[in-house]
Formats: structure tokens, C-alpha cells, sequence
């Protein structure tokens, strides 16, 4: 019997941490540093994302707590609610007391109806789909999920929304706009300069080519991948080619090309006008 429609009762949080919604999706397959899981919390009131990874649902638990202090000391705010939308770690005996330690009021979810939860669930499943298509489209191996999941949840929270009235997360929970210009293709190529302490001697080059893999820590640098040997790198200076995706076979370039329509020679075009007699 197919299940009926539910009538939507909801009301946004007034203002940032009000009410939190959080759920943990994990991956088939491990990531570049060992993850399998990750952690969704989501702001209702300004639709901001965190993702917290994790090699081990044990870790649950600890990460969230850093979570917590991380919220109090660089936004001086307390979270009021909590709505889980998984079972498992985040609804544990242990998780449940510690929210309970914090004064934090928690929601609970209604069984077998998905209609009335997952307001978490959702946000995964589009930060899910934008990560894949980047991935994807930059012929990255699925090893490297870690990184174009993290930056889907990057470009979601500068994205504006009919929901926030065309203004962006980052911005309702901020106060200001944000800053895109650091903004670029995940997975491109790009020139990184090398500092002399990187390099094997006085003539080698200065820059190498590398992959783009997101913003790094307090988004003043840039998160790159160092062929052969794929080491994480990070930099602040760098030439892109948005153009370029150095994962990619030449076999994929060739056929994208080929794809490309041709071009047309120029040809000269003369258009008799007729005079207008006075």
C-alpha cells in the first residue's frame, strides 16, 4: 500500500544554532585518509552545512563534542535543539546523555514517517549529487570522495536560495556576504609554485602541475594534489586551467574534442542594399 502525503508542519528557526539537524551517511568505499563516514550537521534557521569525517562510527561521539566547542568559541552560541534523523551512534545512550549534559533539547523523529524527518537526510543526498558530478567530471577515482564532498558543502554554503530569500547561508549565519574569488573547478589542473625548500635543486622548475581538490584551512589556501605519487599540497599561489582535468585519460579528451563542433572557415558575405531615393 503506497504511503499518503502528510501535511508539512514546520516552522524555521528564528535565528543560527536554534535548531540543529544532524545525520551520518557512510561510504563504500574508504576515503583518501581513511574515512568511511560522514557527519551532516545542518543549521535550520540559516541552511548552513558542517560535515565532520570520521574513519570510525565510534568517533561520533568525540568529533561532535569538538563540534560543540567549535560553535561556542568562533560563534560565542549554544546549540537549543537537536533533531537526529539516524539511528545508531547519534541516538546512543552515551550521545543522548551528553547532549543532555549541554542543556540541549532534543527532538525526536517520527518513526517510519521519512515525510516529517530528514531535513538533514535531504541536504545529504544534494551535497551527495554534487559531489559525484564533480567527481565524476573530473575523472576522479572514488578513493577521493572525502574532497569533493567537502567542497559541495563549500559551494552550498555560498549559494543563494529561494528559502533565504535569494541570500546564501554563509551570509545569514555571518552577517556578510562571502567571498567567491577563491572559488574554482574542482578537479582542474593547476601551476603550483614551489618554494625553494620543495624543490630537488637550484634547476628545477618553480611551479608543477597539480589538481585542484578545494580551499584549505580558513579558506586562505588552496588544497592540491601532487602527481605521481598523489600527496596532499597545499598552496596560495597557483595558475589554473579550469579547462584542464589531468585525471582524465587522453582518450576522454580526445573524444570531448571530437565532440566539440568544428570550425568554419571564414566567408566573406556581401549583402546588395538598395538606395533610398530622396
Amino acid at each position: 500500500m503506497p504511503s499518503q502525503s502528510h501535511p508539512i508542519d514546520y516552522r524555521r528557526a528564528s535565528k543560527p544554532f536554534e535548531l540543529i539537524h544532524v545525520d551520518l551517511k557512510s561510504f563504500p568505499v574508504p576515503s583518501y585518509h581513511k574515512y568511511q563516514h560522514e557527519i551532516l550537521l545542518y543549521d535550520d534557521y540559516s541552511s548552513y552545512a558542517w560535515s565532520i569525517s570520521l574513519r570510525t562510527k565510534d568517533n561520533a561521539l568525540q568529533s561532535t563534542r569538538q563540534w560543540f566547542s567549535y560553535v561556542e568559541t568562533q560563534y560565542g552560541a549554544k546549540v537549543i535543539k537537536w533533531k537526529s534523523d539516524s539511528g545508531g551512534e547519534l541516538k546512543s545512550h552515551a550521545f543522548t546523555n551528553m547532549l543532555k549534559d549541554k542543556g540541549i533539547e532534543i527532538i525526536p523523529s517520527a518513526p517510519h514517517i521519512h515525510q516529517r524527518n530528514g531535513r538533514a537526510e535531504r541536504i545529504i543526498r544534494t551535497l551527495m549529487d554534487k559531489s559525484e558530478a564533480m567527481r565524476h567530471d573530473a575523472c576522479i577515482p572514488q578513493s577521493w570522495w572525502e574532497f569533493s564532498f567537502e567542497h559541495a558543502a563549500h559551494l552550498h554554503n555560498r549559494t543563494p536560495t529561494r528559502r533565504l530569500e535569494w541570500r546564501t547561508p554563509y551570509e545569514l549565519l555571518n552577517g556578510t556576504k562571502p567571498d567567491i574569488s577563491h572559488l574554482r573547478v574542482f578537479g582542474c589542473g593547476a601551476y603550483v609554485f614551489l618554494p625553494p625548500e620543495v624543490r630537488k635543486n637550484k634547476l628545477s622548475p618553480k611551479s608543477e602541475l597539480m589538481i585542484y581538490l578545494g580551499v584549505g584551512a580558513g579558506n586562505h589556501n588552496h588544497k592540491f594534489m601532487r602527481l605521481p605519487n598523489n600527496v596532499i599540497f597545499t598552496a596560495a599561489q597557483a595558475l589554473f586551467d579550469e579547462s584542464l582535468f589531468p585525471k582524465c585519460s587522453h582518450e576522454k579528451k580526445r573524444q570531448g574534442q571530437q565532440s566539440a563542433p568544428e570550425p568554419v572557415e571564414p566567408v566573406d558575405i556581401w549583402t546588395p542594399v538598395k538606395r533610398c531615393r530622396r
